[in-house]
């Protein structure tokens, strides 16, 4: 049949298949259940929609995190809205020298803020440094979307997107759209706008306490390059600067995560 020829062919009716694209573990067994594959796609922008900031979402990515911290990849955290807890994510089990943060000059405007963010995050990902890259775009357009995904397809870096809710007015060429609510009791709604796979209507519920963990070897791996990051200055919080891009310089962890 064409979808053994062809693994990355899907039927429309049916969830991608596990083994016909690298992903890594979800940690959570129904989200797990709902991804194609079963896991986080490697090599394409996954997009997490929220009407507020803080919704859950390193939560819900702490086992793939913990995942490609244990495979020694690097993983970079590019515009977060809020500051890095280096110890709260040490307490977590990954580790700061695998975390690289990056923010925009403080003295930018948003649109150019903005446009520092897309800058770092590409080129961490042309530097193929990196096992994951997580950036925050509060109003990305969508040929930057497409530039991501574009560069995403070419490595084999994780790239998930935190986007506000309104952005699904517009198209994306993200390989998965999740809309997350949070709720009472340490829940998550989970609602998918883009898979693939068959269209689900009823939101997912998760617990965010209730992760397996990151299962070690039950995701794609492999061992960091020996590149530095596209990051610049050498200090805890390291401010993005374009002009170094000629000469990049590794950037410390950052410092704290709310």
């Amino acid at each position: 049949m064409l979808e053994h020829r062809y693994p990355s062919l899907w039927r429309a009716g049916q969830l991608g298949r596990a083994g016909s694209q690298p992903v890594w573990p979800a940690g959570y067994a129904g989200l797990a259940a709902e991804l194609p594959g079963g896991g986080w796609p490697v090599g394409g922008v996954t997009e997490l929609l929220t009407t507020q900031g803080g919704a859950g979402e390193l939560r819900l990515l702490l086992p793939a995190l913990l995942a490609l911290a244990a495979a020694g990849r690097r993983i970079g955290l590019v515009g977060p809205p809020y500051l890095p807890n280096a110890m709260g994510l040490a307490a977590a089990g990954l580790p700061a020298r695998q975390l690289y943060w990056v923010r925009a000059a403080a003295g930018a405007g948003k649109s150019a803020q903005q446009a520092d963010v897309l800058w770092a995050a590409e080129q961490m990902l042309r530097s193929q440094a990196f096992g994951a890259v997580l950036v925050w775009l509060p109003a990305a357009r969508p040929a930057a979307m497409r530039r991501l995904q574009v560069l995403a397809q070419a490595g084999d870096a994780a790239v998930w997107a935190m986007r506000p809710a309104a952005a699904l007015r517009e198209s994306s060429p993200a390989v998965l759209r999740l809309l997350l609510s949070p709720l009472p009791g340490n829940e998550l709604s989970v609602i998918f706008h883009k898979r693939r796979g068959p269209v689900r209507e009823a939101p997912l519920l998760l617990r965010l306490d209730g992760m397996e963990g990151a299962r070690r070897g039950g995701g794609h791996a492999a061992p960091a390059p020996a590149v530095s990051p596209v990051v610049a200055g050498g200090s805890a919080h390291v401010v993005l600067d374009r002009g170094a891009s000629a000469a990049p310089v590794a950037g410390r962890a950052a410092a704290e995560l709310a």
